[in-house]
């Protein structure tokens, strides 16, 4: 494709390695964001819009928004010039692929912010990553992703991208971030292992990692799946390390990719010139997926002490492997076309003819609509529980931030409004639940001099609870508040929705909390 003049791209004044280096960084800020945001609800609670990690998360997609957006302006008004790649004519437009399917993500990402809205208004605030408006933002942020990928490959031998090392670099970087979508669509699991089910847990992993790993082997190199598995986990240690030194709830450092990926990257390295076949990529998908259920087997059996039970392991693991030999397939076609954009090529050079490779295009996004319905599995509720069946009993020591009445507690309403409203919604653990009320005071002066005067009620789906057996503990808060808790928990919880209504006599009054407490399984 023919190059713009330097007088040309002197008068853009930009180039797509601009525009592709300022998503590189906006990708690396948002990232963190993610992060943070989860940790920031684990240890602070419930915050606001502008809280500092919606600011970076948000901000980071605008940014990328703003760099793809930019690169359609510039090749429709100036030609492609610098931009390699595939470029679509629509409505008087110029539309270089990669830019206008990373745009189209940051779309699908900015419209997630008034879905959020709408979603909490309608059905209350989601506390869990797996809603539908986190959903869309991790669509469009893997589709924005996707886009920056095939922009980046188009750009080989081009500028910056012409210098040793830069473009493998870059595009190993854009599947590591791939990686983290799929890691934090897991944070159920990754948040806390013991949740870990046999099933659908090492179902998700095998219907998406291998197929990235796949086009990371076919597009860039047979070591590239290892490369960006490991440059992924050391993004893990790095976040796992910010957090610990601000003192935040943390991730596990588990599942580690870059294990199994190694496999990956040894057979492509061992198949030679056979490495383009999709023979190849099916086995790849094979051996991931049964090396990653293995390694998380002897995980949760012998650092976890939560083995995983073995008749659960034989019955789904063919479907597990055999999810992820169809990954890798998928992972075939889509890096064949992201080599044929690299390469300058028609995609038939991978495929046969063009015949072939609309029919695999086609199949392959069957596959991949296929595997999202998959993942749908609707939550089935049992009847609203008692409290016998809860097994209510004292807990030693627990987190605040994990007791239901947490929720209560950071609300800006608590405890001036008579009653309140709350919404508590989880993810069954195989620990206690803290169900008691608290009182919480400025300083523990203040606290040991009001607590003489407050009195706890809690009935749950209508039921009274006994709370004369049932001690105090005085535990501080992070936003510096001195709280006295009653050390009441539940022993055992199941999928359901359930009422608790809190009553707390105070010197100022009495305050009601009306909670909707959510169970779900993992």
């Amino acid at each position: 494709m023919a190059r713009r003049s330097r007088d040309d791209r002197v008068a853009s004044g930009v180039t797509p390695d601009h525009l592709l280096a300022l998503a590189f960084v906006a990708g690396a800020v948002g990232t963190f964001g993610l992060y943070l945001d989860t940790a920031w609800h684990r240890t602070l609670g419930r915050d606001t819009f502008w809280s500092l990690p919606h600011l970076l998360m948000y901000g980071s997609g605008v940014v990328v928004y703003a760099s793809t957006l930019a690169g359609i302006v510039i090749v429709t008004r100036l030609g492609p010039g610098d931009f390699g790649g595939p470029v679509l004519a629509r409505l008087g437009l110029r539309l270089p692929l990669g830019f206008t399917i990373a745009f189209a993500g940051t779309l699908v990402m900015m419209s997630a912010i008034p879905v959020d809205a709408w979603f909490h208004w309608m059905f209350g605030t989601d506390v869990l990553v797996w809603s539908w408006p986190h959903m869309q933002l991790l669509l469009g942020a893997g589709l924005a992703d996707g886009g920056v990928l095939v922009a980046v490959a188009a750009q080989l031998g081009r500028e910056w991208f012409g210098r040793p090392r830069v473009w493998p670099v870059a595009m190993t970087l854009v599947i590591a971030d791939l990686l983290q979508r799929v890691h934090y669509g897991l944070a159920h699991y990754t948040q806390v292992p013991e949740t870990r089910t046999a099933d659908f847990y090492p179902m998700l992993v095998a219907l998406s990692v291998p197929a990235l790993l796949v086009i990371a082997a076919r597009a860039v190199g047979p070591w590239a799946p290892v490369a960006a598995a490991g440059l992924f986990f050391g993004v893990q240690v790095g976040v796992d390390l910010a957090l610990y030194l601000i003192d935040f709830a943390r991730y596990t450092l588990t599942p580690v990719f870059a294990l199994p990926a190694l496999l990956v990257s040894a057979l492509y390295a061992i198949a030679g010139r056979a490495r383009d076949r999709a023979a190849i990529a099916i086995g790849a998908g094979l051996l991931f997926s049964a090396a990653f259920v293995a390694i998380e087997c002897l995980w949760m059996a012998k650092f976890i002490a939560h083995p995983w039970a073995a008749a659960v392991v034989t019955a789904t693991l063919p479907v597990t492997v055999g999810v992820g030999a169809l990954s890798g397939w998928v992972g075939w076609v889509l890096g064949g076309f992201v080599r044929a954009v690299a390469h300058g090529d028609s995609p038939a050079v991978g495929f046969g003819d063009q015949r072939r490779a609309r029919v695999a295009a086609l199949l392959a996004g069957a596959l991949i609509l296929a595997g999202s319905l998959a993942t749908y599995r609707p939550q089935r509720f049992g009847p609203p529980m008692t409290t016998a069946e809860m097994q209510l009993a004292p807990v030693e020591s627990f987190l605040a931030r994990e007791a239901i009445f947490w929720e209560a507690l950071i609300l800006d309403e608590w405890p001036p409004v008579g009653r309140i409203q709350a919404y508590s919604e989880g993810i069954i653990e195989p620990f206690p639940l803290p169900i008691g009320p608290a009182w919480c005071a400025e300083t523990p002066a203040k606290l040991e001099a009001e607590l003489p005067g407050v009195g706890f009620g809690l009935a749950i789906n209508g039921e009274r609870v006994d709370l004369a057996r049932y001690r105090i503990v005085r535990l501080p808060s992070r936003d510096g508040r001195h709280c006295a808790w009653l050390d009441v928990a539940a022993a055992f919880v199941r999928a359901s929705r359930n009422r608790f209504v809190y009553e707390v006599e105070h010197g100022a009054g009495r305050s009601v909390v009306e909670m909707t407490v959510v169970f779900k399984d993992p």
